[in-house]
């Protein structure tokens, strides 16, 4: 049951909206402010939440900052509540670190709509080093976690992940140059796919020769070794290079 988090200071706007949510099937925990909003975010693990922009003490904006700038948080998609529709709100929200935006009174067909989206895809960019897998990681497995995929598979996707992300970190970029890494993860009907995405120099991790693992490890050439661990633990990879999205590898682990 996915958890969900409402920041709200609306009693009735709150109570109404827990309710409806709690009746499709949600879990749902609240938070009356800002800064309890922040603290229930690190203290609950939600997978998602509902952060209205209007709050007293800290405002949504200011929330979701910190929440986003917060490891142990800032891997969950954040969806800004507020009364107001105008562009410059959304743009706002979406600046401060918000996944979507949607304007009260909630349409809750829509809104569900935009959860369902949210709770089976992830979308991070960050600095392709190596600092930043602990993010990646993080995002990784709260994905498995609201797909319900069992430890076995995810620990074999969190060393696909530390493979995939390792090959960009030492061969996308000029050493001491990183530029940035996409990571995209989807829950399909019966897979996980994991998708890493850089502008760096062409490599096809996948056209790398398979190490002979019969040879001593003084005798095996180098390379190769990480791309056979992630043939082994995936059932699908692509790559594909264009000077438009620069490297794009794809790796399917299927569920069934």
């Amino acid at each position: 049951m996915p958890k969900i988090l409402l920041v709200e200071d609306n009693e009735m706007n709150r109570e109404m909206l827990s309710r409806r949510l709690v009746r499709k099937g949600f879990e749902v925990v609240m938070a009356v402010d800002g800064l309890q909003g922040v603290a229930m975010a690190r203290q609950e693990q939600p997978d998602l939440v509902l952060m209205d922009m209007s709050l007293p003490g800290i405002d949504g904006w200011e929330a979701t900052r910190r929440i986003k700038a917060d490891v142990a948080t800032q891997a969950v998609p954040v969806i800004a509540l507020t009364a107001h529709a105008m562009s410059g709100d959304r743009a706002e929200a979406l600046a401060a670190g918000c996944d979507e935006f949607d304007t009260k009174p909630v349409d809750l067909p829509r809104l569900l709509d935009k959860i369902d989206r949210l709770l089976t895809t992830s979308d991070t960019t960050l600095p392709a080093v190596a600092a930043s897998l602990h993010a990646w990681k993080a995002a990784l497995d709260a994905l498995c976690r609201r797909a319900g995929v069992s430890d076995a598979v995810r620990a074999d996707l969190q060393v696909v992940l530390d493979e995939a992300c390792a090959n960009v970190v030492k061969h996308a970029y000029p050493p001491g140059q990183p530029g940035a890494l996409r990571l995209t993860l989807r829950h399909l009907p019966a897979a996980i796919e994991i998708t890493l995405t850089d502008q760096g120099r062409p490599f096809n991790p996948l056209a790398q020769p398979t190490p002979d693992l019969s040879l001593s490890w003084e005798d095996r050439p180098l390379g190769g070794l990480g791309i056979h661990l992630i043939r082994q633990m995936t059932d699908h990879q692509s790559y594909r290079h264009t000077d438009a999205e620069g490297n794009r590898l794809s790796l399917v682990k299927d569920l069934t």
